[in-house]
């Protein structure tokens, strides 16, 4: 006889929205296990659910931004595991029985009253594609709380009950853990009810049958269900470092955290003395790393393992180095950190990105901006020389429009690249002397820096998308 719980989750609010297809999207498309994000509607015929009356649920009412957003802070949550989040029906089919759930994403929501998803604890392994519900209506549609609650239903498919809040007496304070702090570092557990908070990650902490009573998310996850955690990307150790390129003074490099003792080791090798600098960017969706699980803490140190310098900063996720090197080769290693408002780095795992760039130690690259007649923003960059005086640069001119393509006007070929603000690269290239158009009207609206460089001269503008 098949031993079960039902569990669901926190009441919400109701809303209406417009029907949208989902795109196709997967996040490990090799790997076997799957999950499937269902926003497309479903007939269920399952004796687990509706006393077992076979009944419809119609697709969700999001647009196709609001599901590939639900879908990457998804994605995220399960960045660590050999298992693919998906939305690709064909994906899902070819996965075993017992290595796949369906979580249908619907505003059909009557037949089970008050909450905002339901599903049956550890119903991932029991191979009859018994489903887990989102109920979209529910939560006015906001991605970020339907991702909330698919990663939470989909913790107890997998075998995760919820974490619980306790006070200093071990008396229950809530059900569901709300998380603690505000801001970027707002921190809750994925298994609580974290609407408010900014990064939600796996934990190892209280459940309801009391507060000595401890579940290990990450363990149940990847020891109970047939599937682990991902093979690692970038050695561990110091002597099998990964190699950057430094191109044209620039370099960039991205990697997974999968594990609480998974450090990934880089190499970059710099020809003289100059300044560094490196930007780890954990992976996100949005302003204030939205969606972001990693918070990144940068160790610095030459080829030998001295160590140069801690870049950990607890009011933020990202972790910055602007300094000064000698030539030589050295060592960037990047590791998951707790912020100030998560108790240790258990769940600090995730994607992230490195950008940075190294430049002699004499100039220093500055832009300003000037208005022509017609309308148009034209920068001119100046570099400033170990005098503090100005000297004009010759080789790029670059022409900003508002709603239109960046031209660019170079004497020389060169490299571009083009950055967002979260730090991710949208569009990289080379270009020969003479006008280049760089067109991102494609991209969502913000601010965007554009990189040029060659050996003679680098420089950063900053431009409005819109």
């Amino acid at each position: 006889m098949k031993k079960f719980s039902l569990i669901v989750l926190f009441a919400a609010l109701i809303a209406a929205g417009t029907a949208k297809a989902a795109p196709s999207l997967n996040s490990f498309p090799t790997a076997t296990a799957t999950i499937l994000l269902d926003f497309d509607g479903h007939d269920v015929n399952s004796s687990m659910w509706n006393y077992g009356t076979p009944f419809t649920c119609l697709p969700a009412t999001m647009t196709d931004a609001q599901i590939t957003e639900a879908f990457n802070r998804v994605a995220e949550d399960f960045r660590p595991f050999n298992i693919n989040i998906t939305t690709d029906l064909a994906k899902f089919l070819a996965a075993p029985l017992s290595q796949r759930v369906r979580i249908i994403i619907t505003p059909t929501s009557a037949w089970y009253a008050g909450v905002a998803g339901i599903a049956y604890v550890t119903s991932f392994t029991w191979g009859d594609d018994t489903p887990a519900f989102v109920f979209s209506d529910r939560l006015v549609n906001d991605p970020k709380r339907i991702a909330e609650a698919i990663s939470h239903e989909t913790g107890h498919t997998l075998g995760l009950y919820h974490q619980s809040a306790y006070d200093a007496n071990c008396t229950l304070t809530s059900a569901y853990s709300t998380g603690v702090g505000s801001g970027v570092t707002s921190w809750g557990p994925i298994m609580g009810n974290v609407a408010s908070k900014n990064v939600t990650q796996w934990n190892y902490g209280a459940t309801p049958n009391g507060c000595t009573y401890l579940q290990d998310n990450l363990s149940v996850i990847t020891t109970t269900n047939g599937f682990g955690y991902r093979a690692d990307d970038h050695a561990d150790v110091l002597k099998s470092a990964t190699a950057i390129t430094v191109t044209n003074n620039m370099f960039a490099a991205n990697g997974i955290i999968t594990t609480t003792t998974d450090k990934d080791f880089f190499k970059v090798t710099l020809g003289t003395t100059g300044t560094f600098k490196l930007n780890a960017i954990p992976y996100n969706v949005g302003a204030d790393y939205s969606g972001a699980n990693l918070d990144i803490k940068v160790t610095l140190m030459t080829s030998r393992g001295a160590v140069v310098g801690n870049y950990d900063f607890t009011d933020c996720l990202n972790a910055i180095i602007d300094t000064t090197l000698k030539a030589g080769t050295y060592i960037v290693v990047v590791d998951g950190s707790a912020s100030v408002n998560s108790a240790n780095d258990y769940g600090s795992l995730g994607a992230y990105t490195l950008n940075g760039s190294f430049g002699a130690a004499t100039t220093t690259t500055l832009a300003t901006t000037t208005t022509t007649t017609n309308g148009r923003k034209t920068a001119a960059n100046l570099n400033v020389n170990t005098a503090g005086e100005e000297v004009p640069a010759t080789i790029f001119k670059v022409i900003k429009q508002v709603q239109q393509p960046v031209i660019v006007n170079a004497t020389e070929s060169y490299d571009y690249m083009v950055v967002d603000n979260y730090g991710r690269i949208i569009l990289n290239g080379k270009a020969a002397a003479g006008t280049k158009t760089i067109d991102i009207r494609n991209q969502p609206a913000g601010i965007y820096n554009l990189r040029l460089m060659n050996a003679n001269e680098q420089r950063t503008e900053k431009f409005m998308n819109r």
